[in-house]
């Protein structure tokens, strides 16, 4: 009898424990074993909107510290191709990319005469500061800006892409 007591003991114990362990499989990032983040890489971004006499205004620099953002790396479209939509490139055995793609984490993109957006990959600085220039290199407006980010995906232990009011940049007439 006490042999059928460990024996039922035993396969009680086996049967928790393969519970146990399929739970923890089955739960995947939520489950107390694993606690792993999906997301591995965004793109904060701030919008930059212009006031003022913006018909000279030709390119808006964010900096932070000594490190300023570059223009975007253009992409050509056609009536086959939306704006913005990535091309590859026909002929990848001679395709040479933009160096600065991958040098620089900054990049500030025209979306309208009065709308830049800046991309800042995973970085969410407090204070910057925003220029805009004119073609010839005049800088037109130079302003030191605090920003508040905002988690907008992901989660606090993970952290996510985050998003910053817009900001306003005065530019002389």
């Amino acid at each position: 009898m006490a042999n059928t007591v460990l024996a039922t003991a035993g396969k009680r114990l086996v049967g928790l424990s393969a519970v146990f362990i399929a739970s923890a499989v089955l739960s995947g990032c939520s489950g107390p074993i694993m606690n792993a983040c999906t997301a591995i890489g965004w793109a904060n971004t701030l919008t930059v909107t212009l006031d003022g006499g913006t018909d000279d205004v030709s390119l808006v620099q964010l900096c932070i510290d000594d490190e300023c953002s570059t223009p975007a790396p253009s992409q050509p479209y056609s009536d086959e191709h939306a704006p913005g939509e990535i091309l590859w490139p026909e002929d990848l055995e001679t395709y040479t990319p933009d160096p600065r793609a991958v040098e620089l984490s900054y990049f500030a993109s025209k979306i309208n005469d009065r709308s830049w957006e800046i991309a800042l990959s995973m970085s969410s600085p407090e204070n910057v500061t925003l220029r805009a220039f004119s073609a010839s290199g005049i800088v037109l407006a130079d302003e030191d800006v605090t920003l508040n980010w905002v988690r907008v995906g992901g989660s606090a232990r993970c952290g996510g892409p985050e998003e910053a009011a817009p900001v306003t940049l005065e530019i002389a007439s």
